[in-house]
């Protein structure tokens, strides 16, 4: 399967049913972020327990891109430390933005398949824009 093909399959899936979409009902953390060249808009919650993300939630006004990678972030970072939470976060704003050689990261699983956004800069700010707004 293509990197293309990859990225259609995982986008329209997590676009279809974003995982832990809603937010929740008393989060320790609420981020809000904007993306202001497309109007995408996003709040994160996170509950925090003895230093992880116990919970993780989200809404968002948004594309199927942003959409995806908020989903799947929750993924990665649910029952993760605060510090791996930021670890990736680093990580992932690496893959899209300062990776020449388009190298996979496995610690990003899904994430990798926005790899193909590098040559699109309104597209990097997209799927960017939950991490962004993660590490604040």
């Amino acid at each position: 399967m293509s990197l293309t093909d990859v990225y259609r399959t995982v986008v329209l899936e997590h676009n279809r049913a974003p995982r832990r979409r809603g937010r929740l009902a008393a989060p320790d953390v609420s981020a809000e972020g904007v993306n202001k060249l497309c109007g995408d808009s996003l709040t994160l919650d996170l509950r925090i327990v003895d230093e992880r993300i116990a919970a993780f939630g989200f809404d968002a006004e948004a594309s199927a891109l942003t959409l995806a990678a908020t989903s799947i972030m929750g993924d990665l970072i649910e029952g993760r430390t605060v510090d791996e939470a930021t670890e990736l976060a680093n990580a992932a704003l690496d893959l899209v933005t300062r990776n020449p050689e388009r190298a996979a990261d496995p610690r990003l699983g899904d994430f990798n398949c926005f790899l193909g956004v590098l040559g699109y800069p309104n597209r990097v700010k997209t799927v960017t824009l939950p991490w962004a707004t993660l590490a604040g």
